[in-house]
């Protein structure tokens, strides 16, 4: 069966880190909550963006005022998202894993229409077989459900792989029974991770393009 590599998207393949913490903390203003400095605000990339709002001690009322700010700001009139960037290396390594015979796909907590956008934005589309992300109905959600949702969609079984740069993406990978490989480059805590379990974790686009190449040549 041909083998599948699963990225996580912010902090793995983008750096997208300045639109969002910049998002979160218009947010904050516009509703007069208590700020978060920016640099403090890593916590935003990559969770799903209502339990980041309630580790910012928004009113549980209020969350969901918070997310549609916060949207409006990041994905509507504010257009917060295009302040990411690809991280260096990410296009060539996409394009070489296709070129030797590997499918790839996002699984992402970001919601599914603007993780495609995004990705459309910055001529990324091309090089996935699929996108997977969190519903607005919330029937996804988690990354252990939404990575799930993309092996029974794409009919992978467990013969996939999962890149990401936290601990989020590491569980989400141990729920559905995949090896998983964690970057250092994007927003987790590396030190985390390996509490947690995870073995190789790599500081150089690189060394994950080896990595994967290395895995796919074993049964």
């Amino acid at each position: 069966m041909q083998k599948a590599v699963l990225f996580d998207q912010d902090g793995t393949l983008l750096d997208s880190g300045a639109g969002i913490k910049h998002c979160a903390i218009l947010t904050l203003q516009t509703m007069h909550l208590p700020l978060i400095p920016y640099e403090d605000l890593d916590f935003f990339i990559g969770p799903p963006l209502r339990d980041c709002f309630r580790l910012c001690h928004v009113p549980e009322e209020r969350i969901e005022e918070a997310v549609r700010i916060y949207r409006d700001a990041y994905e509507g009139k504010g257009d917060g998202y295009l302040e990411a960037t690809p991280y260096p290396g990410i296009v060539e390594i996409l394009q070489h894993l296709r070129s030797q015979g590997l499918k790839t796909y996002v699984c992402t907590s970001k919601g599914k229409p603007l993780a495609e956008m995004i990705l459309q934005s910055f001529g990324l589309s091309s090089l996935f077989d699929g996108v997977y992300g969190a519903t607005l109905d919330g029937s996804l959600a988690t990354k252990p459900e939404i990575i799930r949702h993309c092996l029974v969609e794409e009919k992978l079984d467990t013969n996939a792989l999962m890149v990401g740069d936290t601990v989020l993406d590491l569980r989400g990978a141990k729920a559905n029974h995949l090896p998983f490989f964690g970057v250092e480059w994007g927003y987790g805590d590396t030190k985390q991770m390996r509490q947690e379990g995870a073995t190789t974790l790599l500081s150089s686009v690189a060394e994950l393009e080896k990595a994967i190449l290395s895995w796919n040549k074993n049964d």
